[in-house]
């Protein structure tokens, strides 16, 4: 990297189609976008100097306005981060500052109201295509066809709600503007690392936690079966291979009731899926990465038996006055860890 021209980052800021980008640039400490990978959505901040009191007046757009941003460096693509309106602005000192918070423009407050609603005898993607009609947003990407006879939201807000549903059923989900966003899991697993990265592009600190030994190869999960016309436990295993430490090959248990074998089986491999993701967990900082976004796989390559393919489950893209343009990324294990396939079997 220290052979690599220094490159000059570059952002863009359009406030209500007005671009703000120069004429703030000169009182900008940072510009921060955050992209998590499920159950919340994107969201950036702003923070300027103030010394001058000159934002204290009228130079900022209130609370409400339509803000779009896009960042990287000059000469090349920049990432487009999307629509946002401002939530919230923050003075405070010493020394002077004001901070921006944004979140997606379509995040309105009765999609983060918590609420108790009961869904019979539907699908899943019927029941998302509800929750998506009622904030007048867009469903993007595959939501399971799966039969349910009933699925119960109890004081929760549609975000977390839909966040467990899609866990459950092993897919991520979040908000990108006007777009419900899923993705299949499996899908986001099985697609090749955008890069690997190694101690050349650090731009700050790296971190690796091994959270646990255990790497599960069976659920036990418990089911209605219609012709015993009782529950049924079933322990449901799935295929494993070599792992980082040995592994432990442990079962999870699931405390979970299912309707079916089939609904059984989707959620046992969901659920491995994720605990076996979070057996080595971490962050780190890099120079600016446009493409370094929640749910990319990356490899990483330096730090010896640390070296795996990971997955973003977070990603932070700041411009700083005095950093230049980073990317910070929180990962996980990738689903491939551990398991020959995601396909449960008995």
């Amino acid at each position: 990297m220290d052979n690599q021209p220094v490159k000059t980052p570059q952002w863009e800021l359009i406030f209500n189609g007005k671009d703000y980008a120069k004429r703030l640039t000169p009182f900008t400490l940072s510009v921060c976008y955050t992209d998590p990978l499920e159950g919340e959505a994107a969201e950036i901040e702003i923070t300027l100097e103030d010394k001058e009191d000159l934002f204290k007046n009228d130079l900022l757009p209130g609370k409400g306005t339509t803000i779009s941003l896009a960042l990287g460096y000059q000469g090349e693509p920049l990432l487009q981060c999307g629509d946002f309106q401002v939530d919230e602005v923050e003075f405070s000192g010493p020394p002077d500052t004001v901070t921006i918070r944004t979140m997606a423009a379509t995040i309105k407050p009765d999609l983060r109201t918590a609420r108790s609603a009961a869904y019979e005898n539907t699908t899943l993607a019927a029941v998302a295509k509800k929750i998506a009609a009622r904030h007048g947003l867009t469903i993007v990407g595959t939501v399971p066809e799966m039969r349910i006879q009933r699925i119960t939201q109890h004081q929760e807000t549609d975000l977390a709600f839909l966040r467990r549903v899609a866990a459950q059923w092993g897919y991520v989900f979040s908000v990108r503007g006007s777009k419900l966003i899923w993705h299949d899991q499996e899908a986001l697993d099985g697609a090749p690392p955008v890069i690997t990265l190694t101690r050349d592009h650090l731009a700050g600190h790296y971190s690796f936690r091994s959270k646990s030994d255990r790497v599960y190869r069976a659920a036990r999960v418990t089911y209605w079966n219609p012709k015993l016309k009782k529950d049924v436990t079933r322990t449901i295993t799935i295929a494993t291979v070599g792992v980082p430490w040995g592994g432990s090959g442990d079962t999870l248990n699931l405390v979970e009731r299912c309707e079916s074998l089939a609904q059984a089986r989707i959620k046992a491999k969901a659920a491995i899926r994720r605990a076996n993701g979070r057996q080595m967990e971490g962050n780190i900082t890099v120079y600016g990465t446009r493409h370094l976004v929640a749910g990319v796989n990356l490899l990483t390559s330096g730090w010896e038996k640390l070296d795996d393919t990971y997955q973003a489950v977070k990603s932070v893209h700041r411009i700083d006055r005095t950093a230049g343009y980073t990317t910070t990324i929180d990962f996980g294990h990738n689903g491939t860890y551990g398991m020959k396939s995601l396909g449960a079997k008995k």
